[in-house]
């Protein structure tokens, strides 16, 4: 069919007649932005090779973006020449639809780095160049589409904008980087301007913010180019900032919030800041700083009271919250972008694509088994995403799926 034309199929093992009912992954870090699911039932351990693929595919435009998938639909984004792409996929990977949502950045590193936000019938994409886009999750159709950059006066940044909209209530959240508008809140249903952060004019910083309801207030989380700041959700008022700057003033990490804690961390020798919030979530103080974490792009995750996740000098480490100190390095597993389920770690390390399955507690861990990524070509950037009893790996144009199911 005419809708296939563009897409080889690399690998067709298992059809997929049914899949697990857990959870969703309809966003950036899933659910909840932790990068944690609350999927059950997956494998403990893996066979020698890694788990069963079921299939995989090559998408037309490339992409470091993560894969987000709602019932029955995989979305993910890909460069096509100067255009970005967003794609349906079925569960066997066959496409549904795709739609133009605006130029892309082109220049170094040229793909498509925005992870699709679906909420409810929408589905929600921010380009590299501050072109935010909302479309019918359905059907593709596209509903409305805004120049954050000339809405707000922003100025695009050395690498491209690369973040995932965060929608919160009828808002939908992004960074423009404008004079008086860092970040800015746009009607989900119309892409009309809502308010700006008056007062705060920093840079976008690469960083997908998150919401945290803090006693009376809801407040946006993010990092900016010079900051880590809450922000009111309702008015966009500065609640408070604190300084947070590496030598590019890049900040691609989504902060953690925890015990009304804020945990913000940073490569290129930068590292890691615990902020303590106040019970009104108006005020921010600095509880410890360490160098030791300095994460560059790959996340972090925080399980059973410990942080973990990679230093921008291939080190993965588990961090003591409490102290600020770390507690060991997992040697198996360098530099990697990660995510939890079913009380394991899933790694996507970015040299040479190996995947790791990570049992850890507070004081050790254990590797369950590992596996080579080989399709696909470039930087091993795109975070695994597990979701209804399957991993997803995405590597540049190559989509793989893997049945990771306990039998």
């Amino acid at each position: 069919m005419r809708r296939c034309a563009h897409w080889l199929v690399l690998l067709v093992g298992l059809q997929i007649s049914s899949v697990c009912h857990g959870d969703d992954w309809p966003q950036w870090r899933g659910p909840n932005r932790d990068g944690i699911s609350k999927e059950t039932g997956l494998l403990k351990s893996w066979p020698a090779g890694g788990p069963k693929e079921l299939w995989a595919v090559n998408t037309p435009g490339k992409g470091y973006a993560a894969v987000s998938v709602v019932g029955k639909t995989i979305y993910l984004t890909g460069t096509e020449g100067k255009k970005g792409v967003l794609y349906a996929l079925d569960l066997s990977g066959k496409l549904k639809w795709k739609q133009v949502y605006g130029p892309e950045w082109t220049t170094n590193f040229p793909q498509a780095r925005t992870c699709p936000t679906i909420d409810g019938a929408n589905a929600y994409v921010y380009s590299g160049m501050g072109w935010a886009a909302c479309f019918d999750a359905e059907t593709g159709k596209k509903k409305w589409d805004l120049d954050t950059m000339a809405e707000f006066g922003g100025k695009n940044i050395r690498w491209g904008i690369a973040e995932s909209p965060l929608i919160v209530g009828n808002l939908m959240i992004c960074h423009p980087g404008g004079p008086d508008a860092a970040v800015a809140a746009l009607d989900k249903a119309t892409g009309k301007r809502v308010w700006a952060s008056k007062g705060l004019s920093d840079k976008s910083a690469y960083c997908s913010a998150i919401c945290a309801n803090v006693g009376p207030t809801q407040a946006i989380i993010t990092m900016t180019e010079n900051h880590v700041v809450g922000l009111d959700a309702k008015t966009g008022k500065v609640l408070w900032k604190h300084p947070h700057r590496n030598r590019y003033g890049a900040h691609p990490n989504t902060p953690l919030f925890f015990d009304g804690m804020v945990y913000a961390t940073s490569g290129y020798r930068f590292g890691s800041q615990l902020l303590k919030l106040s019970a009104d979530g108006t005020a921010a103080a600095h509880v410890w700083s360490e160098k030791q974490l300095d994460n560059h792009h790959e996340g972090v995750l925080l399980i059973g009271g410990r942080i973990y996740g990679s230093s921008s000098r291939g080190k993965f480490l588990c961090l003591d919250p409490r102290e600020g100190k770390v507690v060991y390095q997992v040697k198996e597993v360098k530099k990697a972008g990660i995510t939890y389920a079913d009380e394991r770690i899933y790694s996507y390390d970015e040299k040479g694509g190996v995947v790791s399955l990570i049992e850890v507690s507070p004081t050790a861990y254990k590797i369950h088994g590992q596996f080579k990524v080989t399709k696909g070509k470039e930087q091993h950037w795109a975070h695994p995403v597990v979701a209804n009893g399957t991993l997803y790996i995405r590597h540049g144009q190559a989509l793989i799926a893997y049945d990771v199911r306990a039998r």
